[in-house]
């Protein structure tokens, strides 16, 4: 009598591997998404200036002077000298073209622009700076956008709460999605597990190929995810320049440092997760009984 052997089928890499790549990407997904608002944010703040506005009398020579004293201060990132012809060209843009017959007979004051850095860039610090500029007897005004700096800090503190809100959400649904791939990447394993076990091969023993297999996995579900968020954020505004021209004026606001240190914490993050979650599924299936493996 012929004996007709079934030959057991290898259980596919591919199911786990995309299933690290998906959570990867989502992970990686968001994070540049918060780099890139934070690196708006800090512009829009960065580019809120306070114009310092001085009297008719006051010399050229002592506001370049007063310029060079603020550019010497920790708080300020740039400080613009304005000259009465370069107000009468700004206002003249800015506003209606017969503005420029009136401001001939008018003459506009010296000033300087102060940009301040972002982590200054507030409505209580630049209150206060704004309030001490007053107190100079060759200053007429002082002059900052509270009310849209404000409006820009409250919705900066939106976005940092929605976004981290959803990261901690992302990071929970990425630790379960993992988790659930590496244990039925296990769980088709149980088999070949537990006759290990049988043959007196030792826990740590069969613990040990499991655990660099899966980080196997996520260390080649890495460039998957990377090349996908590429293709996102810089692949796609390359080919539809027009159509997704803001996107790519994002992309400049995402700084390149943090933009590493995030791949390496995603990949840690990866290694690690599928590291750890296939010892514990391993040491769970061999402490199973042969009965319960059905």
């Amino acid at each position: 009598m012929e004996n007709n052997r079934v030959k057991r089928k290898k259980p596919s890499a591919l199911p786990s591997i995309l299933s690290l790549a998906s959570v990867m990407f989502i992970l990686g997904l968001l994070g540049v998404s918060i780099i890139g608002f934070n690196g708006l944010g800090k512009y829009w703040l960065e580019n809120s200036s306070i114009d310092v506005y001085f009297h008719p009398e006051v010399t050229d020579e002592y506001v370049k002077d007063f310029q060079k004293q603020m550019k010497k201060k920790s708080w300020v990132r740039d400080v613009q000298y304005i000259s009465k012809e370069q107000a009468i060209e700004e206002m003249g843009q800015k506003y209606d073209p017969n503005f420029m017959s009136y401001v001939e007979t008018v003459s506009l004051p010296l000033s300087i622009e102060i940009y301040p850095k972002a982590e200054y860039a507030n409505t209580k610090f630049l209150s206060e700076v704004s309030h001490f500029f007053k107190q100079n007897n060759k200053v007429e005004d002082v002059i900052y956008q509270e009310n849209w700096l404000a409006s820009i800090t409250e919705n900066l503190k939106r976005v940092q709460y929605f976004f981290g809100g959803f990261a901690l959400l992302m990071i929970i649904i990425s630790i379960i999605l993992i988790q659930s791939s590496v244990r039925l990447g296990i769980f088709a394993n149980r088999h070949n597990i537990k006759s290990m076990q049988l043959v007196g091969a030792t826990n740590g023993f069969i613990i040990r190929p499991f655990v660099s297999k899966f980080i196997g996995y996520s260390l080649i579900s890495l460039p998957i995810a990377a090349v996908s968020i590429a293709a996102i954020f810089w692949g796609l505004p390359f080919w539809s320049k027009d159509e997704l021209k803001m996107l790519s004026s994002f992309n400049q606001h995402i700084e390149l440092n943090l933009l590493g240190i995030l791949s390496i914490s995603i990949a840690i993050f990866g290694i690690v997760l599928a590291a750890l979650t296939s010892w514990l599924s391993t040491r769970k299936f061999l402490k199973t009984k042969i009965e319960n493996l059905y």
